[in-house]
């Protein structure tokens, strides 16, 4: 089976790189035309990733380290290329390299138990947009109150603003940054602790804005990125304040 890639930077850089930075071992599977990852990591957040592709067959991919897929197929000189599958190992040559990855066998690599379907079902009551330069400035931010692991979403009818802080901890210090302007759409007034390590995720994404979403009652937001080919979906659980 052949799998066409019709744009290695994209591939690599809105969905390789953004799995590899949330986890090591992952799996991907095709589904409808779409190559579909769904994992989590060690703080809880899940991430559905998905790239859009001209392929009919189901196949699964068990991959024991995707920044390594990553780096292999960045060594590829052109930016349209098959990448052959066969014996559950993915390989390429041309005229300049080869090379062959191996995966792992079923039922090594656990994923979470979530679909598609469940994902886009979940419920929310605050949405918002905010520019990807408002991440850089908070990845600025943690310079300066290191000692936290904690980002709030400080909502109400004055905007969104993003603290790093610990409101737990009087003696630790705060930085904070306005998200999004006051919007009639967002009713509510509320703090939502999530843990910074978010912020290290939508560093690596490739997007100019994304959209985030708040279940305040369940206790969880998401934050979605599209671009023509690629979807990123991070579901995250709110901390205790």
């Amino acid at each position: 089976m052949v799998i066409n890639i019709q744009n290695k930077s994209q591939f690599i850089n809105s969905f390789l790189k953004p799995i590899g930075a949330l986890t090591e071992s992952v799996i991907i599977k095709s589904v409808n035309n779409k190559l579909i990852c769904i994992a989590n990591n060690e703080q809880g957040f899940i991430l559905c990733a998905t790239y859009n592709l001209d392929l009919k067959d189901t196949v699964q991919l068990n991959i024991p380290n995707v920044k390594r897929l990553e780096k292999v197929i960045s060594f590829i000189g052109h930016d349209s290329f098959d990448l052959k599958y066969q014996a559950n190992a993915l390989s390429y040559k041309d005229d300049k390299i080869r090379f062959k990855y191996h995966f792992l066998d079923d039922n090594i690599i656990q994923s979470p138990k979530l679909s598609l379907k469940k994902i886009s079902e979940l419920d929310k009551d605050i949405n918002f947009e905010i520019g990807f330069d408002k991440i850089t400035e908070l990845a600025k931010g943690a310079a300066f109150v290191s000692e936290s692991e904690k980002l709030y979403f400080n909502i109400s009818e004055k905007g969104v603003y993003g603290e790093i802080t610990d409101k737990a901890n009087s003696s630790v210090d705060s930085y904070e940054i306005q998200l999004c302007e006051p919007d009639a759409s967002i009713n509510a007034d509320v703090s939502f602790p999530v843990h910074f390590d978010i912020v290290r995720l939508l560093s690596s994404s490739n997007c100019e804005t994304m959209k985030v979403s708040f279940n305040t009652t369940q206790g969880f937001c998401i934050f979605d990125i599209s671009t023509d080919a690629t979807n990123l979906k991070y579901i995250v659980s709110g901390l205790q304040q």
